[in-house]
C-alpha cells in the first residue's frame, strides 16, 4: 500500500518516471545510473549495469532505446537484474564519459537524478533531515558535490564501510536538491510534512514556555502566601499599613491569580508594577521579621 512505502522509494518512483526531452539530458542520467550501479563483475569496456530491483534496470532500457536506439537485453545474473547492450555497448559508454556530456545545466540535473535514483536516499521528512549519495570513491564524491555547488548546493562527505558519502543535512538543501532533479511531487509532500513539523514544534514552544511561566506564577504565589501568613502568625495585619493589608488578605483569599489580576481586585486598582513593589515589601518584611527572630 501507499502508505507503507518510505519516503525515500516515493522519490525513486517519481524519478525513475521521469524521461529528458533531451537527448543529451538521456545520456547524462545513463552516466550516472552507470556509475552508480558498477559491480566488480562488469567488463568496463561493456555497457551493462546491475541492479537488485528492475527499477533501475528498465530505466536504463528507456534511456539507452531513446537515446541511442539501442537494443538492450534485461536478464537476470545469479540475484540481481541486468540491464545490457550485447552489440554496440562499448561504443555508447565512450561515448557517455565525454566531457561535453555534462556541460549543460540541463544535463547536470539529470546526472544528479541518475545518481539519485543508482546510489541515493533520503529520510521520511517527519524526522530529521538527510539526504545521501554513496560513492565508492572520494573523488566520485567530490566531482557530484562540485556539480551541487554550480547550483549553490553543498553537501559534506564522509566515510563510511569503505565508501564515500555525500550527504546533505539541512531541510532547505534537501528541498532544493529535490526540485534540481524533478522530484516535484516528492517535494511538496516534504514541504509539506516540514511545515507541519515546524508548527508543531513552535505551538510544543509555546506551551513549554507557557507552563515554565505557569510554574513559576505557581512558585512566586506559595511563597507570598507563605510569608504573608508568617507576617499575619508574627506581629498580625493591624501592624501593617493600609494598603499592605489589603494586598496581604487578597493575596491570601486568592493565591492562584496572577499580579495584573491581583491588582484589578484593589480599591482603587493597582498596575501590575504596585502590586508587585507591595508583595516585594512584605517579602522585606517576613525576611527581617525571620532575621530578629534568629537573633533572640
Amino acid at each position: 500500500m501507499e502508505e507503507s512505502r518510505s519516503f525515500a522509494s516515493k522519490v525513486r518512483s517519481e524519478l525513475a518516471e521521469h524521461i529528458s526531452k533531451g537527448r543529451h539530458c538521456r545520456k547524462a542520467e545513463l552516466r550516472a545510473l552507470y556509475e552508480g550501479c558498477y559491480h566488480k563483475k562488469q567488463d568496463e569496456h561493456v555497457f551493462s549495469v546491475l541492479s537488485e530491483g528492475l527499477t533501475i534496470p528498465q530505466k536504463c532500457y528507456s534511456l539507452l532505446n531513446k537515446a541511442y536506439n539501442a537494443n538492450p537485453v534485461i536478464d537476470r545474473v545469479e540475484h540481481e537484474n541486468r540491464v545490457s547492450v550485447p552489440t554496440g555497448g562499448s561504443r555508447i559508454l565512450k561515448d557517455l564519459m565525454k566531457d561535453e556530456i555534462l556541460e549543460r545545466e540541463c544535463c547536470k540535473r539529470a546526472y544528479l537524478r541518475g545518481w539519485f535514483l543508482a546510489a541515493g536516499t533520503v529520510t521520511d521528512p517527519e524526522g530529521h533531515y538527510q539526504l545521501e549519495i554513496v560513492t565508492r570513491t572520494r573523488e566520485k564524491a567530490l566531482f557530484i558535490n562540485e556539480i551541487l555547488r554550480s547550483f549553490d548546493i553543498e553537501g559534506k562527505i564522509t566515510e563510511r564501510k569503505g565508501n564515500s558519502v555525500l550527504y546533505l543535512k539541512e531541510g532547505q538543501k534537501v528541498v532544493d536538491f529535490l526540485g534540481l532533479v524533478g522530484a516535484t511531487v516528492a517535494l511538496m509532500e516534504f514541504e509539506n510534512a516540514r511545515i507541519v513539523k515546524e508548527v508543531r514544534g513552535r505551538i510544543n514552544r509555546q506551551v513549554n514556555c507557557e507552563a515554565a511561566n505557569i510554574k513559576k506564577t505557581i512558585n512566586a504565589s506559595s511563597r507570598q502566601v507563605e510569608e504573608i501568613e508568617y507576617i499575619r502568625e508574627t506581629i498580625g495585619f493591624d501592624q501593617l499599613s493600609d494598603s499592605l493589608a489589603q494586598i496581604a488578605r487578597t493575596r491570601l483569599e486568592y493565591p492562584d491569580v496572577s499580579l495584573k489580576e491581583l491588582g484589578e481586585m484593589m480599591d482603587p486598582p493597582l498596575g501590575k508594577s504596585a502590586v508587585n513593589h507591595r508583595l516585594r515589601r512584605l517579602s522585606e518584611m517576613a525576611a527581617d521579621l525571620r532575621a530578629g527572630e534568629e537573633k533572640r
